[in-house]
């Protein structure tokens, strides 16, 4: 048995996605970087907002500290939106459609359609999923006090997306040195500010917070039946 975080994108950007690979596989002369840029990057977003807005969620009771818990992550949440808007269609405006075509084929293979709806998918090794599961019958029967090595799950998973969304696709495009250090240290940035408030959070959250947490990226994961 295998799984895969499965991850929703707009069937309209998807549309435009299409539409541009199949304008690049045709071999069209007309540049295809700008639109594809802003495409990817339209997509990039929605899947920041899904998987991030994991930083939003809070105990049960509010208070002061809780609602400068929530500023300090939606802070965060913009800082990456606002990484990618920018680098997103930077980076791929560098690019001919020859160059491109390799990599819209790539990402093309990590859709996946399920119950009517569109996905980017990747998959996720059985025992971290086997491991989330546990967490959150370890926090439902109170045996786990500690709430950081919860967080330290979720960083785990959330970076194995890093890998399969943004690093490998990455190496599709053969950056020069100048552009590619430049985008590893927007990545690094990027992901260093998740992980960062993740890790904060394992010290501020309770217990059903926590759980909802894990619960958060469970609602992700999917078995493959192919």
């Amino acid at each position: 048995m295998s799984y895969s975080i499965l991850l929703k994108i707009n069937e309209v950007t998807h549309g435009q996605f299409e539409t541009i690979r199949q304008q690049l596989n045709s071999g069209t002369q007309e540049s295809q970087s700008r639109i594809l840029g802003e495409v990817l990057s339209e997509i990039a977003c929605d899947i920041v907002e899904q998987v991030f807005s994991v930083l939003l969620i809070q105990n049960r009771q509010p208070t002061y500290l809780t609602q400068k818990s929530a500023a300090e992550s939606e802070k965060v949440i913009q800082q990456i939106i606002g990484a990618v808007r920018k680098y997103m269609p930077w980076s791929i405006a560098l690019f001919g459609n020859e160059r491109l075509c390799p990599f819209v084929n790539y990402f093309s293979d990590m859709i996946k359609y399920h119950d009517e709806q569109v996905y980017v998918s990747y998959p996720i090794d059985r025992n971290l999923v086997q491991q989330a599961h546990a967490l959150v019958n370890k926090l439902k029967n109170n045996e786990i006090q500690d709430m950081v090595d919860v967080f330290q799950t979720l960083i785990e998973i959330v970076d194995l997306g890093v890998t399969s969304l943004i690093r490998e696709p990455k190496k599709c495009l053969n950056f020069n040195k100048v552009v590619d250090k430049t985008l590893n240290g927007v990545i690094n940035m990027t992901a260093h500010l998740s992980y960062k408030r993740l890790e904060k959070m394992g010290n501020q959250v309770d217990s059903n917070a926590a759980t909802d947490c894990v619960n958060h990226f469970l609602a992700f994961m999917h078995v493959d039946t192919e």
